[in-house]
């Protein structure tokens, strides 16, 4: 397929399609979106190498300045309309942020902001970057074809006993995913990661199972995005939409910054600094060739900034 990231693309444009023409009502299935998550980690860990970690420290100086400065310039654009609308602070702030869905609408619940349009800014935000960066880093930046999310036989190989392994990461995931943000895909990507440098053999997953996951998360995905929602936000639904695309091309103004403070390809800096999701830009960074170990590692630390940094900042701004 020439379309990027067709596996999770497809269902979540296929699934706008059917509510958008047919008014259908969507819902998705928890147990299967967690297994999918877990997949997923599951298979972005198994990119990681022995070198990876040691790969990763000279960049996070320079990326965490860049994010940081990426954040405020967000947090900024926020501010300034919730100032000229009637829109409250607190919802305009995490609505504008580059976080994960989930720990933006807890963050809004613990500052009495309007969860809703929270939701439906961030949907926003979602579709802006599953349009624009996947479509515009494969065809302009990519650096070698396309190859598969990992170089595996069809039926999968190693040894078996080590899919207890998995199980016991899924279980330990289940039960921490309210407490850590993305925990279903971060354990078993760092737990499988670590194991990966330590040279310990493990059970690769066929190449099915990866192409399913990709497919659930779609579905997802599909299921999060509301047409009716969008309608309901109105005029700010626009605002929005405007303020994902513009920082979405500053991301890759940042990205261009990146690349020349440290020599780190193109692709691997944009989508290190893409305000998208860890998965997709994983996924979108082995598709152009870029480095997704890598990509993998500075989104990370991009979420453990969000999380630590950002629930303290709103309410110091907003007092």
């Amino acid at each position: 397929m020439n379309l990027p990231l067709p596996w999770i693309l497809g269902p979540v444009f296929g699934m706008l399609m059917m509510k958008l023409l047919f008014h259908i009502k969507t819902t998705s299935f928890a147990p299967l979106k967690n297994i999918g998550f877990s997949i997923l980690g599951i298979g972005i860990g198994f990119m990681f190498t022995s070198k990876t970690f040691e790969h990763v420290v000279p960049y996070i100086l320079p990326y965490t300045v860049l994010t940081m400065i990426l954040i405020f310039i967000s947090l900024y654009a926020a501010y300034t309309i919730a100032e000229k609308t009637a829109l409250d602070k607190p919802t305009s702030l995490i609505g504008s942020a580059p976080g994960g869905l989930s720990v933006m609408i807890a963050t809004s619940e613990s500052m009495n902001g309007n969860t809703v349009l929270v939701t439906i800014f961030h949907a926003i935000r979602l579709l802006a970057v599953l349009s624009i960066i996947p479509y515009t880093v494969i065809h302009f930046f990519n650096g070698q074809e396309n190859i598969p999310l990992r170089s595996v036989s069809e039926s999968g190989e190693g040894p078996w006993w080590s899919l207890f392994i998995y199980v016991i990461l899924y279980m330990i995931a289940l039960m921490l995913h309210k407490r850590i943000p993305a925990a279903m895909v971060l354990l078993p990507m760092i737990a499988v990661g670590c194991l990966r440098t330590v040279s310990l053999p493990l059970f690769e997953l066929p190449e099915v199972l990866f192409i399913l996951a990709q497919l659930i998360i779609g579905v997802h995905l599909g299921n999060c995005i509301n047409i009716s929602d969008i309608k309901k936000a109105g005029k700010y639904a626009w605002i929005y939409s405007g303020l994902s695309v513009m920082m979405i091309m500053i991301s890759f103004l940042f990205g261009g910054l990146l690349h020349i403070w440290t020599g780190m390809d193109v692709a691997t800096a944009i989508l290190s600094l893409a305000p998208g999701g860890l998965i997709e830009m994983a996924l979108t960074a082995k598709e152009a060739g870029a480095d997704a170990p890598l990509v993998s590692s500075l989104q990370m630390v991009r979420l453990f900034l969000i999380v630590l940094v950002l629930p303290g900042l709103f309410k110091r701004i907003t007092e």
